[in-house]
């Protein structure tokens, strides 16, 4: 009765207090048409006219959230899922309408952070607060960025420089503040802006003791973690063009629960770039960058002698040109680009046959815009040595019905690299493995009848082709190796609203609806730990000029745990709470609880869900 009611209140809110979901829906950000994105296109964009889902999570919005977990923080955004194995410092799954992590491009200021090896990346190298927004781009990306973006893109924008308040040449702030389960953090920022010149600098210490994060009495003890991190970004502007640099580093050691080898690990990562941009006249520009990756986990376990590495080094450059053309009514843009990037692995885990590849690609754009019509395309073709070649394309277009109500349409194709780990991996690996394939055909709406009311709307499906799936080899008859094969095909259909009406000037109400139907179809069974039905419902008060309240219910209907559709998840409701309160016109108290009722539930079989977390925090302006 309880998740009863909390869904038809959730869909009461949503239709008669619709609102965009295309975007965070943050109350500073009242404008979408001035919306500016870089991620579907790869290259600047306006929200308004994308021609598939995006959403932007910005730095209001970031910085309101109660969790101090980026993986957290996206899993109430329509079309993500997150699998949690634990608290703080625990792997996390994060996917893209219900496909696997592996086909969900994350990046970092445009660079990829995944492991070469297991094709995953470490979430927990991420901290909060060195983000300025998030860019979620749905559905097949490939055309754009090539390998992994079947379900979409997680692009994390760190903070960047600008101007500052009254003129100051330099502003930033200093945060610290305590949890329960106990732990701490601080965290501090400086940016400024001056003669074309605009820094960034942060730096970051969390720690926190932690809880037992499995569930089947394995070392039953806190599983503890703590985080250094910095991140900087440069950028000159001249009359001909600007050079930029920005990166992101981090340092941490994080405690699990194992039977046998580390229950700790050491994780270095590093994510940055340097680029320059020509501008040949207003209408044309030249983009180079060069890009490093580094990824590092040391495994130990305390009292046992010897370590077990894994590390990934992936360097890559880039370059693409772009032009926009008038013709009469029809406004033209191309883009023409190159990629090229070299990733290896270094491990002290067994000898895999290679462990290091170039991959390569060469694609183009073209944008037609013409009176209330928007038309995107894109064509790429990959070369990768190990598995041979892949071509991907998209197409999309949009059409404003009226200046509140605009339809879009979209059919892409995208595909998934195998990892070193699925070629390589000692006595278990495929060299035969081709890339996974798909094709996504989408529609949806986006309806903003006023500043303070938006509604967004998307459905989609996707087919996937020569997935990759473990399994036991046939002939090894004691069941004990496994290998990869492609042997799996699936079809995910779903359907997303979400929207967002402020009431009036204190209180604004937020919700949306996530289903979706994950299918082998194989088997024609549920595809397992794949998140069927999500929704949430917010409410956004400010209560006094100085104090505001955020609240945040999130209903997730169990998935299977097994292929066999024989064990299922229970489903889980938990409200989130965030209090905040302006001391004055530079310092901030915040509040907030995560899972304020407490509830037991596993997003993942086998591993407990973080439990009530209460943080305390001062943040000061200078």
């Amino acid at each position: 009765m309880r998740v009863f009611l909390f869904t038809t209140g959730l869909a009461v809110a949503v239709a008669s207090a619709p609102a965009a979901a295309q975007e965070s829906g943050a109350p500073d950000e009242t404008t979408l048409s001035t919306i500016v994105v870089t991620t579907p296109l790869r290259r600047e964009s306006t929200l308004a006219g994308a021609t598939s889902a995006v959403t932007v999570i910005g730095r209001d919005a970031i910085e309101k959230a109660p969790t101090r977990d980026v993986a957290q923080l996206l899993r109430s955004y329509a079309g993500v899922s997150v699998n949690s194995y634990g608290g703080l410092g625990s792997s996390s799954s994060v996917q893209l309408r219900g496909m696997s992590n592996t086909q969900t491009l994350v990046l970092v200021n445009g660079v990829r952070t995944a492991s070469a090896t297991g094709g995953t990346t470490a979430w927990a190298n991420i901290p909060l607060e060195s983000i300025e927004r998030i860019e979620i781009a749905k559905g097949p990306h490939s055309s754009a960025y090539g390998a992994d973006a079947i379900g979409g893109i997680v692009n994390i924008i760190t903070r960047q420089g600008g101007s500052c308040p009254q003129g100051r040449a330099l502003c930033g702030s200093v945060t610290a503040g305590v949890s329960h389960p106990w732990g701490g953090f601080t965290a501090a920022d400086v940016r400024g802006e001056k003669d074309g010149l605009s820094v960034a600098l942060g730096a970051s210490l969390l720690g926190t003791r932690g809880y037992d994060f499995t569930l089947s009495g394995l070392e039953p003890d806190d599983d503890g973690f703590i985080r250094g991190a910095m991140n900087f970004a440069i950028a000159r502007a001249f009359d001909w063009g600007k050079i930029y640099a920005d990166g992101l580093f981090s340092r941490g050691r994080n405690q699990f629960d194992a039977s046998w080898g580390g229950n700790e690990a050491d994780t270095t990562a590093f994510f940055g770039k340097a680029g320059v941009r020509i501008d040949h006249d207003a209408d044309w520009s030249t983009t180079l960058e060069v890009s490093q990756g580094f990824d590092r986990a040391e495994n130990f376990r305390n009292g046992v002698s010897g370590t077990e590495d894994y590390i990934t080094r992936r360097t890559g450059l880039l370059v693409n040109t772009g032009r926009s053309m008038q013709t009469g009514a029809f406004e033209h843009f191309v883009l023409l680009g190159g990629e090229f990037y070299r990733e290896g692995i270094t491990t002290n885990a067994g000898a895999y046959d290679e462990t290091e590849r170039d991959l390569s690609g060469v694609f183009g754009q073209y944008s037609l815009a013409i009176g209330s019509w928007h038309f995107d395309s894109g064509l790429r073709y990959d070369y990768n040595e190990q598995f041979g070649d892949a071509v991907t394309y998209n197409l999309g277009a949009a059409y404003d019905v009226t200046p509140d109500l605009a339809v879009r349409a979209s059919w892409g194709t995208g595909f998934r690299a195998p990892t070193f780990n699925d070629l390589y991996y000692p006595f278990s690996g495929n060299p035969d493995l081709d890339p996974e394939r798909s094709r996504t055909v989408e529609a949806g709406l986006s309806w903003t009848p006023g500043l303070d009311t938006r509604l967004d709307v998307s459905l989609y499906r996707t087919w996937l082709k020569d997935g990759i799936a473990w399994a036991p080899d046939p002939s090894d008859p004691s069941g004990f190796i496994w290998r990869p094969y492609n042997i799996t095909d699936a079809r995910i259909s779903g359907l997303e609203i979400s929207g967002s009406h402020a009431l009036n000037d204190r209180l604004t109400l937020t919700g949306g609806i996530d289903w979706r139907d994950p299918r082998d179809e194989g088997t024609g069974k549920y595809i397992a730990h794949r998140e069927r039905f999500k929704a949430n419902a917010g409410v956004s008060f400010a209560a006094t000029e100085a104090l505001s309240i955020d609240v945040n219910g999130l209903y997730g209907s169990g998935a299977y745990a097994d292929a066999a559709n024989t064990a299922r998840l229970s489903s889980y409701v938990t409200f989130d709470v965030a209090a905040s309160y302006s001391v004055d016109d530079r310092s901030r108290l915040k509040l907030a609880a995560e899972n304020l009722l407490d509830r037991d539930y596993s997003t993942q079989s086998g591993y407990r869900a973080p439990g009530r977390t209460v943080t305390l925090s001062f943040t000061r302006q200078f």
